[in-house]
């Protein structure tokens, strides 16, 4: 009995180890994981844009504030943790580094662009929703326990994220009198900035900084994008709503053209309402 005893605690460090093998491998996994720890991590370069954007909604800058921001900020230590614990000789301070100089550099947020403050809302509807699919599609397909917690737990955050600027940009739409086709625009801007931008500068640095070889093979993010694609649609369980919210990662042809402006009908919503948090 106490050999038993004292068999099952060594089996399970041994399949630990062996789950974490299999993660420390394994490109994909590292540079999503990476890449999802810049962006949590330089949140609060747009902490400042968001305060002026939503300065006449005080409950918005107060939610930001006291909950996003520091939830986000506990996020990416987690993730930074987890990275340094599994890819020890990835340098992540001299690759987030070169990632921040690259990121920071001030681009015109959608009130710069002559939008209102709904657009921006959907905006930050956009990315959170694409970040919970990302985090959602990981934890389905994660080899080891620790990260499939750490992933999921992120997801069901994102969809918080969500849900309130779902709601925020349903407020702000009705008093902006934003209407469908802006809406579609703003979301198709909006997913493939997340895309073409913020996702490229954060993939961008992560293989130059090794001490030594590194223990994953390299991907251009061409690949990479390749790669996620067949990834999130097998484990993501894509709804409708994200979907379309995911939709300019996953085209491979023409864009999809935006809706027409109908004549003197009732006011059409997006459907934003996607079921984010289930893993």
């Amino acid at each position: 009995m106490q050999a038993i005893a004292i068999r099952t605690p060594q089996r399970e460090r041994s399949e630990q180890a062996r789950a974490r093998a299999m993660v420390r491998f394994n490109g994909l996994l590292f540079h999503s994981l990476a890449a999802a720890s810049f962006l949590e991590t330089a949140v609060p370069l747009h902490v400042n844009r968001l305060g002026r954007v939503f300065a006449a909604r005080p409950d918005a800058g107060l939610w930001l504030e006291q909950v996003w921001w520091p939830q986000r900020a506990a996020l990416a230590r987690r993730l930074r943790d987890y990275l340094a614990a599994t890819w020890p000789e990835f340098d992540w301070n001299a690759a987030y580094q070169e990632f921040h100089e690259s990121y920071r550099r001030p681009r015109p947020g959608p009130e710069e662009r002559g939008a209102c403050v709904a657009l921006d809302a959907l905006h930050l509807c956009v990315a959170a929703a694409q970040a919970a699919v990302l985090y959602r599609a990981l934890a389905r397909c994660a080899d080891e326990p620790a990260l499939r917690a750490l992933v999921r737990e992120a997801a069901c955050e994102h969809a918080g994220y969500f849900e309130f600027f779902r709601a925020l940009f349903e407020r702000c739409k009705r008093e902006n009198r934003v209407g469908l086709v802006a809406s579609w625009r703003a979301l198709r801007t909006a997913c493939r900035s997340a895309r073409d931008f913020d996702a490229r500068a954060a993939f961008e640095p992560l293989g130059r900084h090794w001490d030594g070889a590194p223990t994953v093979p390299a991907l251009e993010y061409c690949e990479f994008r390749a790669r996620m694609v067949p990834l999130i649609e097998r484990h993501a369980g894509l709804g409708r709503t994200e979907r379309l919210l995911f939709r300019p990662w996953l085209e491979r042809g023409d864009p999809v053209p935006a809706p027409q402006v109908a004549e003197k009908r009732p006011e059409r919503r997006l459907p934003l309402a996607p079921q984010l948090a289930a893993a």
